[in-house]
């Protein structure tokens, strides 16, 4: 709690997340802030600025002058933050990494690190500017130099190597602690796990730590990428710390090592809760073969498999077992007729992405989706609440303008198919259509395979990345039927070459179009034209290398060995799933034939399944040649693989074609690597050439923040979907979050190793340009290897569009109605707008009823007399998906912009979530800022009354029915 002498306010926090400001006076919340992702522990004021400690281990800065605006976070600290205080204008957090930071008000940076707890710091003092004390559950106590290094200009390196030269330690009482031979590290704690002692990194959560020294925990919505969720409670182990008697329940995925931990991973208790969650598991699934499939080492997803804790009624707990008491599973009652019916009955597949699939019966609820498609990607696209009519069980109900996942922002990059443990979201499986080709041989059936994709084929066989050779690449694919086997990298240079030139014609020409973004990653072509239309122009019109590869194949290949284009059925091997989305383009069909370039898209995994299925072992591969003309590559192409490879191999092919002569220091290394934005200055004949490099949806749309703004200033950008680039594709094989370091490494290693190292030194392209396509960016090349873009037309939009116009033109004025707006997810918020909407019209009131996004912008409110808003809250403090849009635009009004406004709210929520009803909360609080007038106090109902929210809805709309009785009637608006 905090006390506001000034503005006579008080601040409460609490482990809901939400910081509230009251008014003592009322004791009404004014306003509520949100941001953290785990509790918030402590506040510091200081000026208009609000500092909040939280469990997410981030420091959360909250402006007073704007309470609705999201707060920006200092960052640093790995673990939980247990203290802050405030000197004049210094800031000392404390956490359970055993470190001290210290912030300056003034910037909000980090000015130095005190080091030297080897357990949770609990508290900092700050007696005075000279000496800085710090406890720590260790029971020492340190004391530091403080104001020799802060008042003098040196470097924070310097601070903390001074800092622990010359601190003094106090030790209160001796650490009593059992002796495991030698003394424990500064990164180590000691743990127990069934009476076994064990010394882990204090950076592990516990289920990472009980994995590393061979206690196999199952989990099932924990991926190491992602950060704890504890939803499916498969992880629940019994914890306590040393000198406790009690043990503790707890989610191991969710809990951070400490010292002294003991942990019972084998207990009744933690048995019954497995078996408990597998029931669960069992209601949601309609047969055993699912629920074998659901954590992670069917098709080798990498994860680890509840598989193997449940066998014929005998369950497998770490060192234990023991046989439970009804049987979880019938063999017999599974015959093959009851699950086709199964299957027919209630199975429901989402294919109209038409990349990747949503079987949303196989959906567990583990919210891995949710998690990567928010937090990962940044594109929100997945909520967890069932709402579908095709099947009852709990499924991923998307966030959609739309009904269908075509219908929404998704741009088909696959991550959440990468994540997803249960075989729920999964690229749309081709291999039996190409089987079937394969059988008739009634074509030449062709293969290319991608720069990436020849790297991450050694996983099928649980190799490490890169470990199969070029030429064993090229032996499995033959041994797959493949007739011809081609390189997709030999179009990567053509791809250079052709974007090389494009950048040097955009940065000679004056008129032209500048920065110029790379456009051979599908999944970003897809987010340009449903999101960022207006960058269309700035993209090369260059297509990608698989479009490339297959208009090479049907208009060049063909004919060169006198066969006609019909006849031959164009494959590639890509890591990405939107590449199948990509071929299906009507801009990559020859006006002409009709024939599409590409006819079938691979992914890794796909290939993967085949090679399973042949039963091919990595002994039987030998080195073979790719065939020619397309099997040529340089190392420029190899480094296609990885994010900053495309603006290495642009780069070295662009100087090359300005100046003739090779770029002085092939390996550029201002752009290499996994960080997510990168940025370069290039001395290009007297120009400053700006390079950006940016990989992953989220760190996209951080990127493009100021797009459009003078300080968005570059002259050339690569952009990937995916994190990292194409090592981190979609389509790639499932692994361990290590995996694509170790894959970009390999991609440098045969980059090295390539005899040619640019695109302009491939003798296949330059025969290919002489015999054929004459000159780079000429002619021929803009018919066969470039394309166009166009905004993408959303169906649902178009007829919410139609409907809004028709409502407009029939004479409903928005100022002689009143209007009931409202937010459902489930469609139980619609029937109580419709109870209010049935009361208004009881008192011959016009009434106008719709979703809060079909609404438009909330800006023509002020057009309105009286609103009503009725909407739920569901999940945890989220909004209903057709309200979303609607609050994210009623957020950014300028305060006291709906002065004329009369309104009132009616919230429905649930008490068994700490932030139920924060819709209606947050919309009632927004309303009051914009100046809008309340005509009766909100109304708040929770489901697990005895009544439900009719509870609370009756006597509401009483007092709503009394209150519109005094508004006056007015004229009848013509229709």
């Amino acid at each position: 709690m905090l006390y506001d002498s000034n503005k006579k306010q008080l601040y409460t926090c609490s482990q809901d997340r939400m910081v509230k400001l009251w008014d003592p006076k009322t004791g009404k919340c004014i306003h509520t802030l949100f941001g953290h992702e785990y509790g918030v522990i402590k506040m510091v004021l200081h000026k208009h600025f609000l500092y909040t400690a939280s469990w997410d281990g981030r420091i959360g800065v909250y402006n007073l002058k704007k309470p609705l605006q999201m707060p920006s976070f200092l960052e640093g600290h790995s673990g939980k933050l247990r203290c802050l205080t405030r000197y004049e204008d210094l800031l000392y957090s404390g956490g359970n990494d055993g470190q001290v930071r210290v912030w300056s008000l003034k910037t909000h940076k980090c000015k130095a690190v005190f080091k030297g707890h080897k357990k949770p710091v609990t508290s900092v003092i700050v007696p005075n500017k000279y000496v800085t004390l710090t406890c720590g559950e260790e029971n020492q106590m340190f004391r530091w130099p403080s104001s020799s290094v802060i008042s003098s200009a040196k470097s924070k390196q310097a601070f903390e190597t001074l800092a622990l030269k010359e601190k003094q330690k106090i030790e209160l009482k001796r650490d009593h602690s059992y002796d495991l031979g030698s003394k424990a590290s500064e990164q180590e704690v000691k743990i127990i796990i069934n009476g076994e002692k064990f010394r882990v990194s204090s950076k592990l959560n516990l289920l990472e730590a009980c994995r590393k020294v061979g206690f196999d925990i199952a989990a099932l919505c924990y991926h190491p990428a992602l950060g704890p969720v504890g939803t499916c409670k498969c992880c629940v182990v019994d914890v306590k710390s040393e000198g406790s008697t009690n043990y503790k329940r707890a989610c191991a995925c969710a809990t951070e090592v400490w010292d002294g931990m003991d942990i019972r991973t084998d207990s009744p208790q933690v048995r019954e809760q497995l078996m408990s969650a597998i029931a669960d598991l069992r209601k949601k699934q309609k047969n055993r073969s699912l629920i074998m499939k659901i954590a992670g080492n069917y098709d080798k997803r990498g994860d680890l498999s509840l598989e193997r804790y449940i066998k014929k009624g005998e369950s497998r707990l770490q060192s234990s077992k023991y046989q439970i008491s009804e049987k979880v599973f019938d063999d017999e009652t599974d015959s093959m007729l009851d699950l086709l019916i199964d299957r027919v009955s209630n199975r429901f597949i989402d294919q109209t992405n038409l990349a990747i699939q949503v079987d949303h019966t196989k959906c567990i609820d583990c919210t891995r989706c949710v998690n990567v498609c928010s937090n990962l990607q940044g594109m929100n696209v997945y909520s967890t609440t069932s709402t579908s009519v095709y099947v009852d069980s709990l499924m991923p109900s998307l966030n959609t303008k739309g009904e269908f996942l075509s219908e929404t922002m998704c741009i088909s990059c696959g991550q959440c198919s990468l994540y997803c443990p249960s075989g729920a979201i999964t690229e749309i499986d081709h291999t039996e259509k190409l089987e079937v080709i394969m059988k008739t041989k009634k074509k030449l059936v062709i293969v290319g395979i991608a720069p990436s994709s020849r790297l991450s084929l050694a996983e099928i066989f649980k190799l490490t990345p890169g470990s199969l050779t070029t030429g064993q690449c090229a032996h499995l694919l033959r041994l797959l039927g493949f007739n011809r086997v081609f390189d997709v990298q030999f179009t990567a240079d053509l791809t250079i070459m052709e974007e090389g030139t494009e950048l040097l014609h955009r940065i000679n020409d004056p008129n032209s179009i500048l920065p110029m973004f790379t456009s051979c990653c599908p999944g970003w072509i897809n987010l340009v034209e449903k999101q960022y239309q207006n960058i269309i122009p700035h993209l090369s019109s260059c297509r990608s290398p698989q479009q490339m590869f297959g208009s090479i194949i049907k208009n060049y290949y063909a004919k060169k060995i006198n066969i006609d284009p019909k006849d031959i059925f164009c494959v590639t091997v890509m890591p990405c799933t939107a590449k199948k989305k990509e071929l299906l383009r009507e801009q990559f069909r020859n006006p002409e034939t009709g024939l599409r370039d590409v006819d079938l898209c691979l992914t890794v995994r796909e290939v993967g399944r085949m090679v399973a299925k042949r039963g091919i072992e990595f002994s039987e591969l030998e080195d073979r040649e790719f065939d020619n003309p397309l099997g040529f590559s340089t190392g420029a192409a190899q480094l296609f693989a990885g994010s900053g490879g495309v603006m290495e191999a642009a780069v070295r092919s662009a100087y090359w074609l300005k100046f003739g002569e090779d770029f002085p220091a092939l390996q550029y290394n201002a752009v290499r690597g996994l960080k997510g934005i990168k940025e370069a200055v290039l001395d290009f004949d007297g120009r400053q050439l700006r390079l950006a490099v940016v990989s992953g949806g989220k760190n996209i749309h951080k990127f493009l923040e100021t797009w459009g703004t003078s300080s968005f200033n570059y002259d050339f950008i690569e952009i990937m979907a995916c994190p990292g680039g194409c090592i981190g594709g979609g389509g790639q094989p499932r692994s361990n979050l290590d995996i694509v370091p170790i894959r970009l490494k390999s991609v440098y290693q045969r980059e090295q190793k390539m005899t040619s190292r640019s695109s302009h030194d491939n003798p296949y392209v330059k025969k290919l340009y002489q015999d054929w396509l004459k000159k780079p960016y000429g002619e021929k090349a803009m018919m066969y290897l470039h394309t166009t873009y166009a905004p993408f037309k959303f169906k649902s939009n178009l007829i919410k569009e139609v409907k809004k116009h028709e409502e407009i033109n029939k004479g409903l004025t928005s100022k002689n109605s009143f209007l009931i707006l409202y937010g459902s997810q489930t469609g139980t918020a619609e029937k109580a707008a419709e109870k209010v909407a049935d009361i208004t019209r009881s008192k011959k009131k016009k009434v106008r009823i719709m979703e809060m996004n079909e609404y438009g912008p909330p800006i023509n409110l002020k057009n309105e007399k009286f609103v009503i808003f009725v909407t739920s809250t569901f999940w945890d403090g989220a909004f209903p998906e057709n309200a979303t849009k609607f609050w994210e635009d009623l957020k950014n009004l300028q305060p006291m912009s709906l002065t004329k406004l009369k309104y009132c709210v009616f919230g429905l929520g649930s008490s068994t979530y700490t932030r139920f009803n924060n819709a209606a909360r947050q919309i009632d609080g927004k309303l009051k800022e914009l100046g809008a007038h309340e005509i009766i106090e909100i109304g708040l109902s929770d489901r697990e009354d005895k009544n439900g929210y009719l509870t609370a809805l009756n006597p509401w709309l009483k007092e709503f029915e009394r209150t519109i009785k005094k508004v006056k009637k007015r004229r009848v608006w013509k229709k």
